[in-house]
C-alpha cells in the first residue's frame, strides 16, 4: 500500500530549486534564531526540520554537538555535502527517535508551520529538550506583510485558498504555553524578504514545498498563467532583482527548571 503523501515530499522533489531560491534569504533569519539561542559552549543542540542544514551550520563551534534532522531525504543530501560537522539524519520532527532530555537546545527555522498540529510538534520538542533547556524558533508572518499579501486578490481569482497561512506573536506565544514551554518572548521583523534573482528563479520558488501542494491539480497552463499575473504585481529592488515581502516571527522559550 501506498503511503499517504506527506509535506516533507514537496521539499524533497524540490530541493533543489530550494536550495537555489528559498535558502539564500532563509540565511539571515536561520543565523537571527540561533543568535537568539543563545548557546553555550558544548551546548547538545537538534536543529529540527534543518532543510539544507543552514541553521546547523550556524550553530557549529565552541564545541557543540549538533544534530539536524528532516524528512526530506533530498534536502538532507544538499546539508551532507554543503555542511561538516554537523550529524544529519532523516526524521519526523513530530515523532522524534531521541530519549526525553538529549538537547539542551531546539532550533527551528521557518520549519513548524509544515505541522500538521504545531502545539504536539512543539510538545514534542519539549520533550528532547533538557530541564532549563531552550528553544529558539521563527515562522513567517504576520500575514500583513507575506507574499499571501501582496498576492492576495491573484490567489482569490486562481482559487488558492489561503486563509489562517501564518500565525501572529500571540498565537506562537499560546502554542508555546499550550505545549508546556515557559518564558515564551516574541519579536517581529517585517523587512525580511525573499530575494529572488530573474524570472527563472522566481518560477522555481513558485513551484517549491507548499506552494507547489497548493498547486499540484493545476495544469502547466494554468500554472504559467498564475505565475506570469504573480510576475507582474512583484516588486524588484534597484539590483532589478524580484523582492517578495516575507515578514518573520521569532520565538524563544524555556523547559521548566532554568
Amino acid at each position: 500500500m501506498r503511503r499517504p503523501a506527506h509535506p516533507a515530499d514537496q521539499f524533497d522533489q524540490s530541493a533543489e530549486s530550494y536550495a537555489a531560491t528559498m535558502a539564500p534569504s532563509l540565511g539571515p533569519i536561520a543565523r537571527e534564531v540561533v543568535l537568539r539561542a543563545a548557546l553555550r559552549p558544548a551546548d547538545k543542540v537538534l536543529d529540527v526540520g534543518t532543510g539544507t542544514g543552514i541553521a546547523a551550520a550556524a550553530a557549529r563551534g565552541e564545541g557543540r554537538e549538533i544534530v539536524g534532522i528532516d524528512a526530506a531525504p533530498g534536502m538532507l543530501a544538499i546539508a551532507r555535502r554543503s555542511v561538516s560537522g554537523v550529524g544529519f539524519q532523516e526524521m519526523d520532527f513530530t515523532a522524534l527517535d531521541f530519549d526525553g532530555g538529549s538537547f539542551d537546545v531546539v532550533l527551528a527555522a521557518h520549519a513548524l508551520l509544515f505541522a500538521g498540529d504545531r502545539v504536539g510538534a512543539l510538545r514534542e520538542w519539549r520533550r528532547v529538550t533538557r530541564p532549563a533547556g531552550r528553544l529558539s524558533l521563527s515562522v513567517p508572518g504576520p500575514t500583513s506583510v507575506t507574499p499571501t499579501a501582496l498576492y492576495a486578490e491573484i490567489y482569490r481569482r486562481h482559487g488558492i485558498d489561503t486563509s489562517d497561512r501564518y500565525p501572529t506573536e500571540a498565537s506562537i506565544r499560546d502554542w508555546a504555553g499550550e505545549a508546556g514551554w515557559a518564558r515564551a518572548e516574541t519579536a517581529t521583523d517585517p523587512t525580511t524578504a525573499i530575494v529572488l534573482r530573474d524570472e527563472t528563479a522566481f518560477r522555481a520558488w513558485r513551484a517549491i514545498g507548499s506552494r507547489g501542494a497548493a498547486t499540484a491539480h493545476y495544469t502547466q497552463a494554468q500554472h504559467d498563467a498564475l505565475t506570469d499575473e504573480m510576475l507582474a504585481v512583484t516588486p524588484r529592488d534597484s539590483a532589478g532583482r524580484f523582492r517578495l515581502p516575507f515578514g518573520t516571527l521569532y520565538l524563544t522559550a524555556r523547559k521548566a527548571g532554568a
